[in-house]
């Protein structure tokens, strides 16, 4: 991808192997355009900087920005609007976590991919870079991202010997978000004698239009269709979707700032000279952080006045008391900088 004058070319593969004894991985290879480096080389900590300039920027252009906002947020958005009614019980289920999207995309892609936005002022590459970057990134997409077991069995990582701390983190959120979205389809979609809950779901109309889209629109699809949906599928999907809008946000969004602006050790930029970032670079650089960080709508609030149902509203309830319950869980562990905590979630990805 194209990237500014001065500045080394970004990306790496970084090799890990197995300490078993402290049961982590340990960084022993990098390569990337110094070539291939290892610890005792003297360009190692160099390689250290791109390798961690490639990763900041793949988690604020690639993941947040073009995963989180362009792509599964915007067209959950876009098929919710378009094909469920208004009082579908999915459409219920799912609106404090799509609310707003649209209208925050748009005021965002304003102000950072433009020329002479955030994204070409703060990070390696040039605008016609970044469309690239974007483009290719787009078509490489895959939802299940969202969520963390099955994202884990694709990557291989259970039982490889190493412990997996964030990933139990963020496996309790999504089993809080699991429940609740089953618990509340579950109203709507019960198991009757004459008609299980996957045939009502089947036979609903909107349902099927509402996955057509989503395929449809997410590159690679959601991984569940309307010819295979089934009540466990559709309210894993659901899940998946909550997910996205409140940890995948936070954490390739708002808890950057715990990391980014340390920038002597994860740089946004390398420069050839040896030089940091101008001073401008770095303000702006905190200035779209605080952004992701200023006070909006959070997750564990009362949104029943959303629903008439009188069961939709004690699923609702339920839900934020065993979010509650989690957080007095995890206030009972040691406090790390990395944990997801439930009371610092959003609810949408509105910006």
């Amino acid at each position: 991808h194209e990237h500014r004058d001065g500045l080394r070319i970004l990306g790496a593969t970084v090799l890990f192997k197995l300490n078993s004894t402290r049961r982590a991985l340990e960084a022993f290879q990098i390569d990337s355009s110094l070539g291939t480096s290892r610890p005792q080389d003297s360009n190692w900590e160099l390689a250290k900087k791109l390798a961690l300039a490639s990763a900041t920027t793949d988690m604020s252009l690639v993941r947040h920005w073009n995963g989180v906002h362009l792509i599964a947020g915007s067209y959950l958005a876009i098929a919710t609007r378009n094909q469920l009614p208004a009082a579908h019980p999915l459409s219920e289920l799912l609106w404090p976590y799509l609310f707003g999207t649209q209208h925050s995309n748009d005021i965002t892609t304003r102000g950072q991919m433009v020329p002479g936005g955030e994204f070409e002022t703060i990070f390696s590459f040039t605008m016609a870079g970044i469309g690239h970057l974007f483009d290719e990134s787009f078509a490489a997409y895959r939802f299940v991202v969202n969520d963390p077991e099955a994202d884990a069995q694709r990557r291989q990582i259970p039982g490889a010997g190493f412990d997996t701390p964030s990933l139990d983190n963020l496996q309790a959120l999504f089993d809080v978000m699991h429940a609740h979205a089953r618990s509340t389809l579950q109203i709507y979609f019960p198991d009757r004698p004459a008609a299980s809950a996957t045939d009502t779901i089947r036979a609903d109309a909107a349902i099927g239009a509402w996955l057509d889209e989503l395929n449809t629109l997410i590159p690679n699809g959601v991984e569940v269709t309307r010819a295979d949906v089934s009540f466990d599928s559709l309210a894993r999907l659901a899940a998946r979707f909550i997910y996205l809008a409140t940890v995948q946000h936070e954490l390739l969004g708002s808890y950057i700032w715990n990391y980014q602006l340390w920038t002597h050790r994860q740089p946004v930029r390398v420069y050839k000279t040896g030089q940091r970032e101008p001073l401008d670079v770095y303000q702006r650089l905190v200035n779209a952080n605080y952004n992701l960080n200023v006070t909006r709508r959070a997750l564990m609030y009362d949104f029943t006045y959303l629903v008439d149902d009188v069961p939709a509203q004690a699923a609702m309830r339920k839900f934020v008391r065993e979010l509650d319950t989690l957080q007095a869980t995890m206030e009972q562990q040691p406090w790390a900088v990395w944990k997801m905590y439930p009371r610092s979630l959003k609810v949408s990805i509105n910006a």
